[in-house]
């Protein structure tokens, strides 16, 4: 291996490590919800809002940093960004008022949405000829992070309740220290191999090919509402019955494990000729067990005191989670390759607004369906968003080689 492809690997094996901690982070939340209900005294699902608001900032930051990372050298949010995320979601264990709690997701998120779309970018950069795969190893790494987090954080709740998330102080911090003097290191490396060029004011920017980034926002909108929701949903179901934060956790851990395995199989299997069939295939496979995962009975399952049942719930989670992990570097690696000079932005719409506004379509339905006495049927909505997410991701055409 030469020289430029070993600093190329030590780079993305870098951001690889980042993008993992901080889905740690940003995933300890999900499954704690029910739990700090408790710790304010709200009714169940009385805090939902709070997280809505969270995934609005998030989206909104994301544009903010997308737009400023295409134009200015800001590559400090990738240690700065985190770091904040790990101030806030350590402490919340010790509040008690919604305002506050509400302020820290909001601080958190906007730390987690500064690092996603400079991160992505400067992954997809490192080689753009193999775009889709290293954008792959990319987001396995968050899958991985997200399948660890949920799990890490019902266990530590469980065992020493909200307070004990401040253990992630002792892990986090050194691996953010480590990865920020290694990238600093590189530094030089860094900015000739992996710096896309920052597009003048004067110039005019390369026309946007509008059809395919309404198709693919819109299907990519309808793509991740099934992989928030239904954990938000899974973790109310399982409180409910009163299951404790670890079988919650575990329940979302064996979700995200499914993403990270699509991701292996995207890295390892998906060319550029076969990215098209990838965004639209998956997502109406996965259509079924969706719909499935609301018909389960909970009672015989789930219980992990005597090690991980591998009961349908966590069968058909594993199932959703690979079927929409495979797609998810593709949707994102297109984006970036139809808006070339504007990568950046590109990562950020992919990452944070499909998100933003899928939690708010989410929430909308979830509410309707909650009013109305009928909460089950949101699986069929999830269903439904599939078959869109399937059918317009068809309608994209194939990119071009130039492209």
């Amino acid at each position: 291996m030469t020289n430029p492809a070993r600093t190329l690997l030590q780079i993305l094996l870098l951001l690889c490590l980042a993008h993992f901690t901080v889905d740690i982070i940003a995933t300890t939340i999900l499954p704690l919800l029910p739990s700090m209900e408790d710790q304010m005294g709200l009714p169940r699902e009385g805090f939902l809002y709070g997280y809505i608001i969270w995934r609005i900032t998030d989206t909104c930051s994301q544009m903010v940093f997308g737009f400023l990372g295409d134009r200015y050298r800001i590559r400090f949010v990738i240690w700065a960004g985190p770091l904040l995320a790990f101030l806030c979601f350590s402490v919340i264990g010790y509040v008690e008022s919604p305002a506050v709690m509400v302020s820290l997701l909001i601080l958190g998120g906007i730390g987690i949405a500064a690092f996603h779309p400079e991160c992505a970018a400067t992954a997809g950069n490192l080689s753009p000829d193999n775009r889709s795969r290293f954008m792959a190893m990319f987001a396995l790494s968050g899958y991985l992070g997200q399948s660890i987090g949920p799990l890490y954080a019902g266990s530590i709740s469980d065992a020493l309740t909200l307070q004990g998330l401040t253990w992630n102080f002792t892990w986090g911090l050194p691996i953010l220290l480590f990865v920020t003097l290694s990238l600093r290191r590189t530094h030089t490396k860094l900015e000739t191999q992996t710096a896309t060029p920052v597009i003048p004011d004067t110039l005019p920017a390369a026309p946007l090919p509008k059809r395919e980034l309404y198709l693919l926002f819109t299907s990519g909108i309808f793509r991740v509402m099934p992989a928030l929701g239904i954990p938000i949903v899974l973790s109310y179901l399982l409180a409910d019955n009163e299951f404790s934060d670890m079988d919650k956790g575990a329940v979302a851990s064996f979700f995200m494990a499914g993403l990270g395995i699509g991701g292996i199989s995207c890295a390892l299997g998906v060319g550029r000729n076969q990215q098209r069939l990838i965004l639209w295939l998956p997502p109406l496979l996965a259509t079924i067990p969706v719909i499935a995962i609301g018909s389960v009975d909970l009672q015989p399952w789930i219980r992990l005191a005597n090690g991980l049942s591998l009961g349908p719930i966590h069968i058909l989670a594993l199932t959703i989670g690979i079927l929409q992990g495979i797609a998810m570097p593709v949707f994102i690696s297109f984006a970036q390759q139809l808006m070339p000079d504007r990568q950046r932005l590109a990562s950020s719409l992919t990452m944070g607004v499909t998100w933003g506004t899928a939690t708010l379509i989410f929430y909308a339905a979830f509410s309707i369906f909650q009013s109305n006495g009928n909460p089950q049927w949101i699986y069929w909505f999830f269903g439904a968003a599939c078959l869109v997410c399937a059918i317009t991701s068809f309608l994209l055409r194939p990119l071009k080689n130039t492209a």
